[in-house]
């Protein structure tokens, strides 16, 4: 099983668990989905691109998305006691996704960056009854 794994929307099927081209299973339920991924040693694999503000992108600036809805971002540090490190952060506009508050850390690398902000957005989804208010 890979350490990755695709969450997608399955028209008329909820969301559909996906290792390559394999269907793993399918639920109603996005959270249900998440917690499959997450119960699993996994992590979901999201949509990644350049961060764009303004019409601009930076060039140590990514942002995360998952079903097109950004949910969170990876930024390298350039001055200060980090420079070299990268910033992850879990924010999104997307009221479903939002209560939490945000979770965000630094990491030694864009890789790690990666890695651990997939990790927080799949641990989120699948807790997400903790943060109903």
């Amino acid at each position: 099983m890979s350490e990755r794994l695709k969450v997608r929307f399955a028209y008329q099927r909820g969301f559909q668990i996906v290792e390559g081209s394999t269907i793993l299973a399918a639920f109603e339920d996005p959270v249900e989905a998440f917690k499959f991924v997450r119960d699993r040693g996994a992590r979901v694999w999201l949509d990644w691109g350049r961060t764009v503000i303004a019409g601009e992108t930076g060039q140590y600036d990514f942002a995360a998305s998952f079903l097109q809805s950004s949910v969170g971002r990876i930024l390298k540090n350039q001055w200060g006691s980090l420079s070299g490190t990268w910033l992850w952060s879990i924010s999104t506009s997307d009221p479903r996704f939002r209560r939490h508050g945000g979770q965000r850390g630094n990491a030694a690398t864009k890789d790690e960056a990666v890695f651990e902000l997939e990790r927080e957005f799949t641990r989120f989804i699948a807790e997400t009854e903790k943060y109903r208010r």
